[in-house]
């Protein structure tokens, strides 16, 4: 059998258990031979506990001879992949809290699409512009 890796980069991701279960479904038409993770140095508790989940779930399914490497140097992941596949978060947890920008409120002016308040607005303001 050839070899088929897959590169994870983001690989402590929480979404990676969901991913490698649609690897494994479909391992028939995707027979992988080893799952690179791949994550930040300050991920890595993170991306051991994936990583040894990782193994569990192929155990569960019979495939305990799919490789599961755990990086944390990018160049060294992804060599000899087949695939490289991305799941990661800028900013890392900074991010988690899910803070949003501030928006500015935008107000319908009147009959028509309110989606284009504004520009009717300044053109209202503005009747010689376009």
């Amino acid at each position: 059998m050839q070899a088929l890796k897959i590169a994870v980069i983001g690989g402590g991701s929480s979404y990676t258990p969901e991913l490698i279960e649609g690897i494994i479904v479909r391992y028939e038409q995707l027979p992988v031979t080893e799952l690179a993770l791949v994550d930040v140095e300050s991920g890595r508790e993170k991306v051991e506990i994936i990583a040894a989940l990782t193994r569990r779930m192929l155990t569960r399914k019979g495939l305990e001879h799919v490789i599961v490497s755990v990086h944390f140097a990018l160049d060294e992941a992804i060599r000899g992949a087949s695939f490289v596949l991305t799941q990661l978060r800028v900013g890392q947890l900074a991010g988690a809290g899910r803070r949003r920008a501030p928006r500015a409120e935008v107000q319908p002016a009147g009959p028509g699409n309110h989606r284009r308040g504004r520009i009717r607005q300044s053109a209202a303001h503005h009747p010689g512009d376009p």
